[in-house]
């Protein structure tokens, strides 16, 4: 069985956003994070692993240490790229892991599910995205073969440079989820 390990990345500054933080904007009557962890925390996976902010106790007291690992990115100021560095470092030897922005509270558990079979009946892709109205979301899978890439991120780019240089190999995984193009950046985001 494929072992495949969650990333939600939750160490970013949400300068946008204005004061506070965006991860713990109301949303539905609770906090961003919140939602995206409720999703994540009864799949059946190797290992689930939330990297945050050192010293960021509000959104450390969102996260079930019996569910998840927590790694502090002592780089975050750096960008999304150190944040997925530190993921993967934290994610062990496993043969893909699902890079799921903290951010994304509207992208549906079926969604996930739907992408970690696409996985295992795509042998051949490297690289696995939900698209929704012909346009590209997150979150985003890779296979083990681009770790050492992911490892050496640290940008505010993200992985997007790995996507692009293995369109070959790359699965759009159709959806109707809209939750997979829709991220919180200002307040009126967590207000829809």
């Amino acid at each position: 069985m494929t072992q495949i390990a969650a990333i939600v990345l939750a160490a970013g500054s949400s300068h946008r956003f204005g004061p506070g933080n965006k991860l713990l904007a109301t949303v539905d009557g609770k906090p961003v994070l919140a939602h995206v962890l409720a999703r994540i925390a009864p799949l059946a996976l190797a290992k689930k692993v939330v990297v945050v902010k050192p010293g960021d106790d509000e959104v450390l007291s969102l996260i079930d240490a019996t569910v998840f690992d927590v790694v502090e990115n002592r780089d975050a100021a750096n960008g999304m790229g150190s944040s997925i560095a530190v993921g993967i470092a934290a994610a062990g030897n496993v043969d893909a892991t699902l890079l799921i922005l903290g951010d994304m509270p509207f992208v549906r558990q079926a969604t996930y599910l739907q992408l970690l079979a696409a996985l295992d009946d795509h042998p051949d892709k490297t690289v696995i995205a939900p698209t929704c109205d012909g346009r590209r979301g997150h979150p985003v899978l890779f296979r083990r073969q681009h770790f050492s890439d992911l490892r050496g991120l640290n940008n505010d780019s993200g992985a997007k440079p790995i996507i692009t240089a293995n369109e070959s190999t790359f699965l759009a995984v159709p959806t109707n989820d809209a939750g997979t193009l829709f991220d919180i950046d200002v307040p009126a985001d967590a207000t829809p």
